[in-house]
């Protein structure tokens, strides 16, 4: 019977730290799940989750459930955002970035947004040279500048300040007063606003040597996928 009853007793002393060894472990899978879904590796995520959810511990928890959707989501909207940027459909793929954005904070493709902004100012700059009327043409390249302005906010100031110059320059030539060209159309994005320091830069402008030549944008090619 003692013997018995000193087998029992280290075995629970065995197994003690055996258990504790375990859920630390599962802690950390989940830890690693949230890892690569931070950090952009949406397929990584969306297994790992799903071994979390298979555990007793994690199976009646909304958070792994939402986060295992979340992760396929993450996955449709990089597809899609990377699709419509290598075809340079700017519109579309700035729309799936910022639902991806959303999604994700801190996906690495955000810093593609002020890119996308620039890119879409410049081709409405471009348009702008094509118009039929001095008004029409005016009217273009105070939507381009919309674009341009916003690029700033979201971080691109010295290039999009540049591209100002260059389109409020060009509006002098058509001879149109800029009060009688249509308001622009605003865009607006859930980027953060530039910082006061970055947004005081923005006084020493950059002179213009050819006011009817969009500035050149340069697109950071899409990452590669997982």
């Amino acid at each position: 019977m003692k013997l018995l009853r000193f087998i029992t007793l280290n075995s629970w002393i065995i197994l003690l730290p055996l258990a504790s060894n375990a859920q630390v472990s599962r802690a950390y899978m989940l830890d690693e799940a949230d890892t690569y879904f931070k950090s952009g590796r949406y397929w990584d995520a969306f297994f790992k989750y799903r071994e979390c959810a298979n555990l007793p511990e994690f199976e009646a928890s909304s958070q792994i459930s939402e986060q295992i959707k979340n992760s396929s989501h993450a996955l449709y909207l990089t597809k899609k955002f990377k699709d419509y940027f290598a075809l340079q459909r700017y519109a579309p793929a700035k729309e799936n970035l910022l639902a991806l954005v959303s999604l994700n904070p801190n996906d690495p493709n955000r810093g593609q947004i002020a890119h996308i902004t620039l890119a879409q100012g410049a081709e409405l700059q471009r348009l702008a040279m094509r118009q039929r009327t001095p008004a029409a043409t005016a009217d273009m390249l105070k939507r381009a500048m919309a674009f341009y302005y916003q690029a700033a906010k979201e971080g691109l100031m010295e290039e999009s300040v540049l591209a100002i110059k260059q389109c409020e320059a060009s509006i002098k030539e058509t001879k149109v007063p800029m009060e009688e060209t249509t308001a622009p159309v605003m865009v607006e994005t859930k980027q953060p606003s530039v910082s006061p320091q970055a947004a005081s830069s923005s006084v020493a402008s950059p002179s213009v040597a050819t006011p009817r030549k969009p500035v050149e944008v340069t697109i950071n090619p899409a990452p590669k996928g997982n």
